[in-house]
């Protein structure tokens, strides 16, 4: 018993010092199941008119996107960062949404139809972002039948932690 406790005690400090070492954290539930991401992007970026963060991470061929809308980040944390749908019209955008790429990167998405961010620690001049999300996530796909429902998918317990970002050089043409 006493060297079961001991080489768990063991592990959990080895995964305490690996995510202490590379800082970055990305994880949450879909529907249940748990899913830790390697921050493979992590970057400032004009979308349309507005500037985002996007944090890609990845595991397996399982991806999740997670945008922050930079102009909401003001004032003191925690800031609560709702979703709330596209409208062109009226040149409005989420102040942060997440997109879910279960099957890989050639499979449909799933997109964000309701949830939230709450960014407990944003610094601009180190380029760094941390907080919390839940969203639910629908499946993109097309049917021919106008009742049919689209599967939709949980996402809970979403943890980034240290995330440094990058500012994107616009495109020149």
């Amino acid at each position: 018993m006493k060297k079961h406790i001991i080489s768990l005690t063991t592990f959990f400090l080895l995964l305490l010092l690996v995510n202490s070492v590379s800082g970055q954290v990305f994880s949450c539930k879909v529907d249940g199941k748990f899913f830790s991401g390697k921050i493979t992007e992590a970057f400032s970026t004009m979308l349309g008119e507005e500037n985002f963060i996007k944090i890609k991470a990845e595991a397996d061929d399982k991806i999740i996107y997670l945008y922050c809308k930079v102009s909401a980040l003001k004032g003191e944390t925690p800031i609560e960062l709702k979703y709330r749908e596209h409208n062109n019209e009226k040149s409005e955008t989420p102040d942060s949404e997440i997109i879910w790429v279960p099957e890989g990167p050639e499979r449909p998405q799933w997109n964000c139809v309701e949830g939230e961010s709450i960014v407990t620690q944003y610094d601009a001049e180190s380029k760094t972002i941390s907080g919390t999300f839940e969203f639910v996530v629908e499946k993109f796909q097309y049917s021919s039948r106008a009742d049919k429902k689209r599967p939709r998918a949980e996402i809970t317990n979403g943890i980034f932690s240290n995330i440094q970002y990058i500012i994107e050089e616009p495109k020149t043409e």
